[in-house]
This record gives structure tokens, C-alpha cells and sequence, in this order.
């Protein structure tokens, strides 16, 4: 059976093809009552199935939303994508997820297919080392976002287009390194984020900071990614640092909790005692820390109610209703977070 065309409805309801297109794919400049009424109940008889693509190029809207994030894997991400995802389905609002594996040749693509969408707004979570040219093409492809009315809310890193939500990043590592030092550890393992992440960075340089202060040092820097993969080595090559030099025990910043899980689990396979050998330290307040043993030090954030709020940025930035805590200057957001002591540091 051939499929029904907006011309096969149009010429039933004895209407010009455009007069069809504006009634069915829902322009603004829409005909009088009655012959919508003869357009709809031709449409009805003959089984149309609006295209959606013409919905979109004849009101500049879509309907759909765009959520591009790195690692789908790890908690972070999808605890955010998730708070974003159901405030959207309250709203009946559809949403188109891409996972770019934290490249940024794979980001632009992802934004550029969104785009092609006609997304009426962007929600982008975490951040990236780029070079000046992907952050140009970054944000011109944000820009164009814009350019339709739709709204851009990314997290973590500013692309100098929408609000950017922080954690608060440098503050959360330095946190946690008074943390460690008040639970008696001397010595000190950092993870070394081989991607340079600015989020990664400045949660190491609050971390160091306040070892620093305390007259300490940072003994080993892990290199590793910032991953669950990258939690693995790095926990390999703690044990192995661990038994090459051995002292009293030492404290390892995991720089994110899915990293600080993987570490633990491969120190605790190979014999290591937590927390007495090896403290572990993560960052993000992910559920699976809770549920471990030991459970896991981190620096806790909101992580379902930041996509939430993001959602509301995006849906309807002027009536967003964000918790007195955050601090908002503009278009950038801070979030704090708090300390959550677990068993898997000396305290």
C-alpha cells in the first residue's frame, strides 16, 4: 500500500499544498476554522502520518531537547542525565541523548546532529581539554542553538554561549585534603588526569593546596584517565608503589568516585587494608559509594537535582527554581557540596 503524501490530503480537501502543510505540520500562519477542520478530517481519512522534520521547519521548533554527555557508564553522568531526563518526561517533553566517550571531534558531531534535529535547547555535561579551533566550532554550534530561541545549559565548562552550572570544584579537592590531613595521613597519591580536563584540574589543585598548607607533599601523581578503566590502573599502580616504598599510610585522591571505586576494589583484591593501608577519596557522591564497603569519602554533590534544574534552565530559564545554596552571577552557577566521610578514609 503506498504511503499517504500531504499532497494526497490536500487534494482530497481540495486545498493548496502549502494551505495542507500549515494546518498539518503546525505553522503559525494557520487558515480559518473551517478549512483547518477539512484538512484534519481529510488527514483522518486517509491515515496521514505527519513528518516530523516538516513539523519542525514550519514552527522553527522541534519539540525535542538535546543532552550530550561524556561517559554514559559513569555515575556521574547519567545521574545527571537522568534528573534532566524525568523532569523533561513531567513535562512531556521528548530528549535526544549522545554519548561522545569525552572526544571532542565526537562532541561536535553530536552537537551537529542536534542541531540538524532543530533542538529547541542543549544540556552539555562535563568538561573537555580543547584545542582554540574545537572550542570555536564548540561554540558556533552552540551559537546556532541560540540563533532558533532554544536555550544552552552546560555544566562544568563555559563555552561563552548560555549559563555554565559549576560544582564547586577547587573547593570540593581542597575539602578533602583538609579531610585527609585531619584523619592523620601523611603521605599522598594524586590521580593525574591524562586528559587535562579543567574540572579535573581544579579539583587536583585544591587538593594540593591544602597538603601544601600543611607543610606536606604529593608523593606519587597517578596517570591515569578518568574513568572506571583508568580507576583499575590506577589502583594497580598504587599497590605496586605501596610495596616498592613501603611507610606509613597514604591517602589517594581518586578525583571522581567511579575512578575511586575501581582503585579500591583492585587495592582490596590485592591484600591492601582500607583504610589503614591505602585511604581512598572520591568526588561527585555517587550511589554505588554509599552501597560499597568500605564506603566511600567523597566530596557529595546533588547530581539528580543538577539535571533537574538544568532542565529548567532550558525549558524556562525565566521561571527556574534554583536553591537559595546556589550562587548565581549572571550566567554562571555554583553549586557547593559537602564532605561525606566513609569508611574508606581514617577519620
Amino acid at each position: 500500500m503506498a504511503q499517504v503524501t500531504l499532497s494526497d490530503v490536500a487534494r482530497t480537501a481540495g486545498v493548496s499544498l502549502a494551505t495542507a502543510s500549515r494546518v498539518l505540520n503546525g505553522s503559525s500562519r494557520v487558515p480559518g476554522k473551517a478549512i483547518s477542520q477539512r484538512v484534519m478530517q481529510a488527514a483522518e481519512k486517509l491515515g496521514y502520518v505527519p513528518n516530523a522534520s516538516a513539523q519542525a521547519l514550519a514552527r522553527s521548533s522541534s519539540g525535542l531537547l538535546g543532552v550530550v554527555i561524556q561517559d554514559l557508564e559513569d555515575p556521574y553522568f547519567s545521574a545527571v542525565a537522568a534528573g534532566f531526563q524525568e523532569a523533561a518526561g513531567g513535562q512531556g517533553q521528548l530528549v535526544l541523548m549522545a554519548q561522545t566517550s569525552r572526544d571532542a571531534d565526537l562532541t561536535i558531531v553530536a552537537l551537529g546532529g542536534l542541531n540538524a534535529q532543530r533542538v529547541d535547547g542543549v544540556l552539555m555535561v562535563g568538561s573537555l581539554d580543547l584545542s582554540a579551533e574545537q572550542r570555536a566550532v564548540f561554540g558556533d554550534q552552540l551559537a546556532r542553538v541560540e540563533a532558533r530561541g532554544g536555550q544552552v545549559v552546560t555544566v562544568g565548562q563555559s563555552y561563552g554561549i548560555g549559563r555554565t552550572v559549576y560544582p564547586a570544584d577547587r573547593e570540593g579537592g581542597r575539602a578533602i585534603g583538609q579531610a585527609a590531613i585531619a584523619g592523620g595521613y601523611r603521605r599522598f597519591a594524586l590521580l593525574d588526569d591524562v586528559t587535562r580536563a579543567p574540572s579535573a584540574v581544579d579539583r587536583a589543585a585544591g587538593f594540593a593546596a591544602a597538603i601544601e598548607e600543611s607543610g606536606g607533599r604529593i608523593e606519587y601523581d597517578v596517570p591515569a584517565p578518568v574513568t572506571a578503566a583508568g580507576g583499575r590502573v590506577a589502583g594497580d599502580a598504587l599497590v605496586r608503589h605501596l610495596e616498592e616504598h613501603p611507610g606509613g599510610p597514604m591517602c589517594f585522591f581518586a578525583m571522581t568516585d567511579a575512578v575511586a571505586v575501581a582503585a579500591m576494589g583492585r587495592a582490596l583484591h590485592a591484600g591492601i587494608r582500607v583504610p589503614d593501608e591505602l585511604g581512598v577519596v572520591g568526588f561527585d557522591g555517587i550511589a554505588a559509594g554509599r552501597d560499597i564497603a568500605p564506603s566511600l569519602t567523597t566530596f557529595d554533590l546533588p547530581l539528580r537535582d543538577i539535571g533537574r534544574r538544568a532542565f529548567e534552565l532550558v525549558h524556562h530559564p525565566e521561571d527556574a527554581d534554583l536553591p537559595e545554596t546556589w550562587e548565581v552571577r549572571e550566567d554562571t552557577i555554583t553549586i557547593p557540596g559537602r564532605l561525606w566521610q566513609g569508611g574508606s578514609t581514617m577519620h
